[in-house]
């Protein structure tokens, strides 16, 4: 089978970078029994707490992931005492969670390596160059979901 043209595909290109900033992630969280996906949502519960907790519907929303997708993510999070999560008092089909102490420390650790990670994937680059890698990924992503429609 011939891929002579393939490496110039932007899908070859796009499915690369992302499979290579989710290995470098996780070959480095694995230490501290985390996965990408995890540091992902910790770092969208961070601005939660107990008195003001997300929804795990809006976990789903963010990461436009399936509502038992975000079940087993958070129910692993949970087991390991990094996320509380509660019925809510007037709709017991409502999940309210947020950050336990113990996810909010491990995700201040954690913050320096998923800055230098972003670091790492515009490194060499310009401001401008990074302004217009960011301006392409947002259109790409828009003319993909357009085209899902």
């Amino acid at each position: 089978m011939c891929n002579k043209g393939r490496p110039e595909d932007y899908g070859y290109h796009i499915q690369k970078l992302g499979k290579n900033i989710k290995y470098l992630a996780d070959e480095n969280l694995i230490k501290h029994g985390i996965t990408f996906e995890q540091v992902r949502v910790m770092r969208f519960l961070d601005s939660y707490s107990s008195d003001n907790p997300a929804n795990q519907k809006d976990v789903e929303i963010m990461f436009e992931l399936k509502r038992s997708s975000v079940t087993n993510i958070l129910q692993n999070m949970e087991k390991n005492g990094l996320v509380t999560r509660s019925g809510d008092a007037l709709d017991g089909r409502m999940k309210k969670v947020w950050l336990t102490e113990k996810g909010k420390d491990l995700y201040l650790h954690l913050r320096s390596y998923l800055v230098k990670l972003e670091e790492v994937i515009v490194q060499g680059m310009t401001e401008e160059e990074k302004d217009m890698f960011r301006l392409l990924l947002k259109k790409s992503i828009q003319n993909v979901e357009t085209f899902m429609k």
